[in-house]
């Protein structure tokens, strides 16, 4: 039987309300919560956690759950979570497990929920939307979607988790028209966090719809997205690679295609990478163009595809076979770390941030296995609008004009270098915020899903929206189980 639905107060309570969970999770909680949960056969459970598992960074694949239980529908989940909160056990939700630290989505000890058997997709009639589970990963997504040349507001990565990447915000190749996936989720089935299940809409609860758009985790677990269906079959996209020596027209292009008249083309979108290849003590360059329609060499890419590459994986081809090349750049298995910036567009400014990575890496080069990389690219206005609809949403985008965002990710071998690549990427942040603001073009907001652990995303929403977050997460979670004190405490928490 279906728990009753949730009735979200409509008077919410302060802050000061909020009482958290606490900290009774014992070893023996667990132990009694793993061994409910595994004589319930309506899902599988694994005791220890680990075993027919895979997360992307070592620091959570070293981790060990007391158990790992993996839900089929929404109904285990609210058993599920009726079990630990019986038990005060702590737990982590795993969708895609691309996240970087533990208890993230592999809880330290307590309870792995991994929603991965959860990737039911269901059409609409008029395919104009999608019910997505919150199991999928953006490659079994797509790969569902191809059948109908539908697609949905995605990333590049095959491996990352939909659940994550759309709480997060979600950059796709289809935000120059439509925003970021966030924008485009019309409807949430979520586990709240008192077990109960609730349908989320801008109508049925208003509250609850602005901070899920952005909010991350802090407010229950979701386990459905009705999200925007659009119609795609094969497109371009691929990347080419440059000598090093192209890095400062390369900085002017992207400068010019984030700013210029081809902006307007909003089937156009890109990135560029600058790393730094430990093997040859060398850096590389490389550019990604995307456009939404199967025309080689379209127009905005003329005067890019002029420079003179090294190589190129350009082509026509479907969303599925895009996101395995991205993965297969990044496997799993090292140690990694991101962190974030974001300003208005210069190409001054990218020059800057990837200089200060060249100085900063000079000092930890020898790291083994030693991989810093910069993604820069442009957050689009559209982005920027889609974000004030239906009631404007959690991350408070606000700018006059496009913003470019920047992730630097630094991978490594061992933890006895951890120290030393905290340091390195905390000096980058804290030069390059300088530089952009002593250029005048520094930008608060950050995108959650890039961010470091040491950095403060939500103090880039806005006071105003902090707030009302923090209002929402105590009316829906009086108890605080998915704040810091709590039961749940993986990822960015508003207390």
């Amino acid at each position: 039987m279906k728990p009753a639905l949730f009735v979200i107060l409509s008077v919410l309570l302060p802050a000061s309300a909020l009482v958290p969970r606490q900290e009774t999770n014992s070893t023996s909680g667990c132990v009694q919560a793993c061994s409910r949960l595994a004589r319930n056969s309506e899902y599988t459970t694994h005791s220890p956690g680990n075993g027919n598992f895979s997360v992307w960074d070592a620091k959570q694949q070293n981790v060990r759950s007391a158990c790992r239980v993996e839900p089929r529908s929404t109904e285990d989940v609210s058993t599920t979570l009726s079990v630990l909160l019986d038990t005060s056990c702590h737990f982590a939700v795993k969708s895609g497990g691309h996240a970087q630290n533990p208890d993230d989505s592999v809880s330290v000890g307590g309870v792995t929920i991994d929603l991965q058997r959860m990737r039911a997709t269901e059409v609409f009639p008029d395919q104009t939307r999608v019910k997505l589970g919150a199991g999928h990963n953006l490659h079994s997504a797509y790969e569902d979607l191809e059948r109908y040349n539908l697609t949905t507001l995605g990333g590049r990565a095959a491996s990352v988790g939909l659940g994550g990447y759309t709480l997060g915000g979600g950059l796709s190749h289809l935000s120059p028209v439509y925003g970021l996936a966030k924008d485009n989720v019309f409807e949430y089935e979520i586990v709240l966090p008192n077990a109960t299940v609730a349908t989320v809409n801008e109508h049925t609860n208003p509250d609850l719809y602005f901070a899920l758009r952005g909010g991350m985790n802090n407010f229950g677990i979701v386990t459905h997205f009705t999200m925007r269906a659009v119609r795609q079959a094969q497109f371009y996209s691929g990347q080419k690679s440059y000598s090093a020596d192209k890095r400062d027209i390369i900085a002017d292009i992207a400068y010019e295609l984030t700013t210029g008249s081809g902006k307007s083309d909003t089937s156009m979108s890109f990135y560029y990478d600058f790393g730094y290849d430990q093997e040859t003590d060398n850096y590389t360059l490389s550019f990604t163009q995307e456009y939404s329609r199967p025309i080689l060499n379209p127009r905005p890419f003329y005067r890019l595809n002029r420079v003179p590459s090294e190589s190129s994986t350009l082509r026509i081809d479907w969303s599925t076979s895009f996101s395995r090349e991205v993965d297969s750049a990044t496997p799993p298995g090292g140690r990694n770390l991101f962190a974030t910036v974001s300003y208005y567009p210069s190409s001054d400014l990218d020059r800057q941030i990837q200089d200060i990575m060249i100085e900063e890496l000079q000092y930890v080069k020898k790291t083994p296995g030693f991989l810093p990389n910069l993604v820069i690219q442009p957050l689009y206005e559209a982005s920027i609008r889609a974000s004030k609809e239906r009631g404007g949403s959690a991350a408070g985008l606000h700018a006059d004009g496009p913003l470019t965002v920047v992730l630097l990710t630094t991978l490594w071998n061992n933890a006895s270098d951890d120290d030393a690549m905290n340091n390195f990427v905390n000096n980058w942040v804290e030069k390059s915020t300088a530089a952009t603001k002593d250029a005048g073009k520094h930008h608060p907001w950050m995108y959650i899903n890039y961010a470091g652990k040491e950095q403060d995303p939500y103090g880039g929403y806005g006071e105003g929206n902090l707030q009302r977050l923090r209002r929402i997460q105590s009316s829906v979670d009086p108890d605080g189980v998915f704040t810091s004190k709590g039961l749940c405490r993986g990822f960015f928490k508003l207390l």
